[in-house]
Formats: C-alpha cells, structure tokens, sequence
C-alpha cells in the first residue's frame, strides 16, 4: 500500500483507503473496521474506537467510491467490491474484521474468510435480506411516515433527496432519547447514495443470504432492541448461526448504532471478545 501525504492514510492498487486511526501494544492484531450503508465514510467509527481498548493496530476502511474516498471514476462500478473485498483481508497479519450493517453483511458472502479472519464481529446487521422483518418490527415502535421523503428521493435520486430521506429515517436508527445524538454522528460525515442505491438493488437481485457462517473462527454477533433496521431477531431466527463459536448478544437499552446509547455493553463485549483470541506476541508489519 501506498501512504498520502497524511502519515495515517494508504491507498492500494484498487483505490481502497485505509486509515490507521489507532496503534496500541505490540501485538499482531489487526482490527479491520468496515462501516455500514454501505456510501457511510468510516470515519464514524472513530467514536467507537475512543471507547475501546484494543490490542494492536486498528484500521478504518473505505472501499472506492465510499463516503469521502469518492470519485466520478470510483462510482462507476460498485460491483466491483465482490472482486476485491477478499484481497482486503489478505493484506494483514491477524485480521480480525468489525462489521456495521452493510459492513457485516457482505463479508457473509465470502466463504473463503473462514481460512483468513481470526475473528469476526457482526453489528446491527442481518444474515439474508431484511426489508420484510424490518417492517413488520418497526411496527411496534410510534415511528413517523417516510412516505413522502421516500416518493421523493424515488422519483428524483440524487444526493439532495437521498440526504432529506436519510434523515428523516433517523427514527428508525435511534431511540428518542438519543435522537439529537444519533443525528449528529451519522449526518455530518460524507454519506454517497450512489453506494446505497447500488446495495438497494444488489441485495434484492441476489435475494441475499449468508453464504459463508463461520465454522471455526470466533465470531461475536450483536444486535439491539431500538434497531428498526437490522431486526435482531433474524440471527436468533436463523439456526446456521446457532454453533459454539459464534455468540448472539442483544442490549436492550440501544439502537442501530448501539455505542450512541451504550458504549459500556459495547466495551465490556469486546473486551471479552479480545480476550478470547490468541495470536503470536511478534509486532503487527503494516
């Protein structure tokens, strides 16, 4: 990988951007976080990271045309991310990847991950395709009519629309209580519609299932009573998730974005996580 001008930044030869955001100990770890949308820029996970204490080096990544590594050029061909997503993870030494969202899905089509991850977090996500659940779940909560912002951004999708609509879904993401809160994280980072619409469509055209359930490698899964989005009822529901090596874990007291409610569940779960892993003591090569 080749470095910027900024000493935390890489790029590689397909334009995925890697942003070392923290480094800490000697250890081989490698954490690769991978946010969700997808078209959300990484750099949201920075208020994750503050609160955790992981061990080695921590990665915040952002495939071409996502969020503020975009470009006309980049946004031409999203399905090029099946092509390259594996060569990501083949970089590092100990990877252990942090999926939010979209960001915990699409590595559920990779199969050939179980022989490179050596460890695997999954939050707010869903194992096969969501939109039916999601719909049937948010029911129970008083939430506002997205009609109107909907109609909108399908009949004129462009970043404008899709701007207005995604906030006026932030319902959906928080609990009342953090709603300002949720707003602020989420809104002032870049945000490409482009990647969301492409995800939209992809998603249906695949009628998306997990293709890969992790059969040995130390898998955390996490999930959230507020999540209007990524019910987590589908990975309690679904019995190919149900193994020793993988843990369902669901806080009550959250939403999508589960360390905006609660950043002490979200530490003290990878704490125990990390805990668990065992790699080799020589230092992490980057």
């Amino acid at each position: 990988m080749e470095s910027t001008n900024s000493a935390k930044y890489f790029f590689d030869s397909n334009h995925v951007r890697y942003e070392l955001y923290q480094t800490s100990g000697k250890e081989s770890y490698n954490w690769l976080f991978f946010p969700g949308g997808p078209g959300l820029d990484s750099s949201y996970f920075r208020s994750l990271v503050d609160i955790l204490d992981l061990p080695g080096n921590v990665w915040l990544i952002d495939m071409p045309g996502n969020g503020g590594n975009f470009s006309d050029k980049s946004s031409e061909n999203y399905d090029h991310w099946f092509e390259i997503f594996p060569s990501i993870i083949q970089k590092f030494e100990n990877p252990i990847l942090v999926g939010h969202s979209f960001g915990g899905m699409f590595p559920l089509l990779f199969p050939e991950l179980e022989k490179m991850l050596k460890g695997f977090v999954i939050l707010n996500a869903t194992p096969s395709l969501w939109f039916e659940e999601s719909a049937a779940y948010s029911k129970q909560f008083k939430l506002p009519d997205l009609s109107k912002e909907m109609q909108e951004f399908t009949e004129r999708p462009c970043q404008e629309t899709f701007e207005v609509a995604l906030a006026a879904c932030m319902p959906y993401y928080f609990p009342e209580s953090t709603l300002e809160k949720g707003r602020e994280l989420l809104l002032n980072v870049p945000f490409q519609y482009l990647a969301a619409v492409w995800w939209q469509r992809k998603a249906i055209e695949l009628n998306f299932s997990a293709k890969w359930v992790p059969q040995n490698t130390p898998t955390l899964i996490i999930g959230s009573k507020y999540d209007c989005i990524c019910p987590f009822s589908m990975f309690e529901k679904d019995k190919r998730f149900q193994r020793d090596n993988i843990k369902l874990l669901f806080v009550e007291d959250a939403g999508h974005v589960v360390w905006v409610e609660n950043p002490q569940a979200m530490n003290a779960a990878f704490a125990e996580f990390s805990s668990n892993l065992h790699f080799p003591d020589s230092p992490a090569e980057v």
